[in-house]
Parts: C-alpha cells; sequence; structure tokens
C-alpha cells in the first residue's frame, strides 16, 4: 500500500462514517492468561468510548512506509495450502462475528508476542464501498466500484498509570487517586486484506510496527505465515557493512560524502511521488559509480551475496543531518553542507576543513574574529 491509499482508509474512522460494524476484544495479562473477551456491535458502543477506539485505528495506520508501515506479501502456497491465511480469510468473512474463531486467533497473538506486560487486543470488521474516482482524482461517492472487506487488528499496552495526588470534589480536599489500568496507543497491527491500487488484495497485508527497529519478527510470521521484513534499522546496517567492504581502501571522507550526497537528491527527486524510492542491489551499483567508487570496489559489491537485497532509500540515507565523528569530536552537519567539508593533511596531520561564513556561534557565543 501507499500513503495515499493508507490515508483513504485512515479517513474512514470516524463515527458518521460507518465502515465498522462488530469489534472483538481480548485483554491480556503479563502471564498470558485472557482476562476478558468481548464482541460487540461498534454503532451500540458510547460515542466517548468510540471517539477512543477511532483515534486507536488511525494510529494503527500511521508512520512511514518501509518503517513503522510494511507491507507484507504473503506467498501462493500459503494461500493455497497454509492455515495463516486460511484463518485470516475466515476472520474477514465472518466479519467478527464468529467468537470461536475470534478466540482462536486470539490465542495465536498470545502464542507469538513476546511482550513482559499486559496488554489489549482489538479486531474490528472494516467495510467500506469504493467510491470511483475519475482520472483527476475527483470521487463520486454514488458510483461505487466494490466493497473492500478487511480486518483491522491493534495491539495495545495496559499500564498502571502513576500514583499521585488528586483534587476530589465531593470531599474538598487534595488525596491519593486510586490507580488505573490505562489502554496506550497501539503498537502493533495489521491491515488484511491490502487496499493495494484501491482495490481489495487478498494476497497481501498492512503490518504496523510503532518502533521501526522492533517490530516483533516471530509474530508477523506466525500471522502471515512469510518470511518478517528486514526493519530500517537493520537495512541500514547491512548496507553500511557491503559498502565498507567492498570500499575497502577507496572508503574515504569524499567518496562516503557523495554517496550520501548523490543518495540524498534521489530522494529529493523522489519527494513528491506517492511510492518510497525502492533500491535494488543494481541501483546501488549505479550509486556507487556515480559517486566515483573505484571500479574493484563496484566489482567487489556486485560479487557480494550479502548485498543481495532490496531496501528503501529513506533507511539508508534520507536525513537532513549527517554525524561525523572522531576521537572527542562529534560534529552534526546539514547534509546540504557535506560539499563544504573535505579531509586535508596539515603538516604531517589528518585534519578536517569546514568552510565558514562570518556567522560562528561556540555555545551561544558569536565570535567576532575568524582569523584567529
Amino acid at each position: 500500500m501507499i500513503k495515499s491509499e493508507i490515508n483513504e482508509i485512515k479517513k474512514l474512522f470516524h463515527k458518521d462514517a460507518s465502515v465498522i460494524s462488530k469489534f472483538s476484544t481480548c485483554y491480556v495479562d503479563h502471564e498470558k492468561n485472557i482476562k476478558l473477551l468481548s464482541t460487540k456491535s461498534y454503532s451500540l458502543i458510547p460515542e466517548e468510548d468510540s471517539f477512543k477506539y477511532e483515534d486507536m485505528f488511525k494510529k494503527t495506520l500511521s508512520g512511514t512506509v518501509g518503517k513503522q508501515l510494511l507491507n507484507i506479501d504473503i506467498g501462493l502456497e500459503e494461500e493455497l495450502n497454509g492455515l495463516s491465511h486460511k484463518l485470516l480469510m475466515e476472520l474477514r468473512e465472518s466479519k467478527i462475528e464468529n467468537e470461536e474463531l475470534n478466540l482462536k486467533f486470539f490465542n495465536k497473538i498470545i502464542e507469538n508476542f513476546i511482550y513482559p506486560e499486559n496488554y489489549y487486543i482489538v479486531l474490528a470488521n472494516v467495510v467500506y464501498d469504493i467510491p470511483f474516482k475519475t482520472k483527476d482524482k475527483m470521487g463520486l461517492d454514488d458510483a461505487s466500484e466494490e466493497t473492500y472487506n478487511a480486518v483491522l487488528c491493534s495491539i495495545c499496552p495496559v499500564n498502571l498509570d502513576k500514583s499521585c495526588l488528586s483534587y476530589n470534589a465531593e470531599t474538598d480536599s487534595i488525596e491519593h487517586r486510586v490507580r488505573d489500568w490505562i489502554v496506550s496507543d497501539p503498537i502493533r497491527g495489521f491491515l488484511f486484506p491490502a487496499f493495494n491500487d484501491r482495490r481489495t488484495d487478498i494476497h497481501a497485508a498492512l503490518y504496523f510496527s510503532k518502533k521501526a527497529d522492533d517490530i516483533s519478527k516471530d509474530l508477523i510470521e506466525a500471522i502471515f505465515a512469510t518470511p518478517a521484513p528486514i526493519p530500517a534499522g537493520e537495512q541500514r546496517e547491512i548496507i553500511q557493512e557491503e559498502l565498507v567492504k567492498a570500499l575497502d581502501d577507496d572508503c574515504s571522507y569524499s567518496t562516503i560524502s557523495r554517496l550520501h550526497e548523490n543518495l540524498n537528491q534521489m530522494i529529493e527527486e523522489n519527494k513528491e511521488s506517492d511510492t518510497p524510492l525502492v533500491l535494488s542491489k543494481q541501483d546501488m551499483i549505479k550509486l556507487m559509480e556515480q559517486s566515483g567508487a573505484a571500479k574493484e570496489a563496484v566489482e567487489r559489491y556486485e560479487t557480494s551475496k550479502g548485498a543481495d537485497i532490496t531496501v528503501l532509500a529513506d533507511n539508508i540515507a534520507g536525513s537532513k543531518k549527517v554525524d561525523i565523528k572522531s576521537v572527542g569530536i562529534n560534529i552534526k552537519a546539514d547534509a546540504d553542507y557535506l560539499p563544504y567539508i573535505s579531509t586535508k593533511t596539515v603538516e604531517g596531520k589528518k585534519c578536517l576543513v569546514i568552510e565558514l561564513n562570518d556567522s560562528i556561534e561556540i555555545n551561544g557565543i558569536n565570535i567576532k574574529s575568524t582569523t584567529d
């Protein structure tokens, strides 16, 4: 799913839209015991509660595609013979009304989700009459092409709130407040089927993880029976390691800075696109060549099995800041300023040379002379 498709689904979560019919919930304690099970008609819950659930659902579809939001492809073999895909399809077709089926799915999450505290699982049925859109992307509400029927799952921590004193209006006094168990924002979740090309795609799902580098791989593989994607931070580490090995003696400041500049330029050029910039091994090879890497370095990268991955450009760069570190020194610079920073040997010592303008501050103190 791409950003516009995710946003289209997110906008549905308000009571007036009536896209949620039933939802089922499961409260689990830190010892993996089910403390509460419930299946309700969404239209019957109090308005104050519906606002909270709608916020929860929106946050389950929030983040950056490729970081917090991961597109999951489900293999054909699993679709034809697998029990995981079958369970997801049964949940979807039941519209969350089959409590035995709901419990079976809740138990699958409990068995495979490693979390040391209490948590709350919410399964919601989403039914959306997809409006036809003209070429200028104007919606025509009375011209529905297809009904999108999906399951949205949110997993939220439940934490005991802080002990504190509060004002009791009945007794007109300040006193210790009874501590409550509070449902926090979701940390994991998914939408199945995916809403790809504004249509139902039962071959895919959208997975959410609040922390991009902690995605609960076991949970993904249990729910979808497919290998978990490589997290954003791990993508960066793999590419950095492969580049360092390939560049070897050519891993100079000038080469790395040019790589960074060229990569950020590619990201900037793709900024207006709805689709994230994806880099294959061949794209990385072209980037190395464009950045002046030695022929031998490019050949080493090309023959490396470890570099046989596809990554999102934003996951290996995309930052507006660059960290330059040495012993006792840590310089943070705008990525756009990299061309004004270089290395130079002065009196036999390796030096970092930074081109300065007339404005220099040290700990907030403006330095008037730059000739010292």
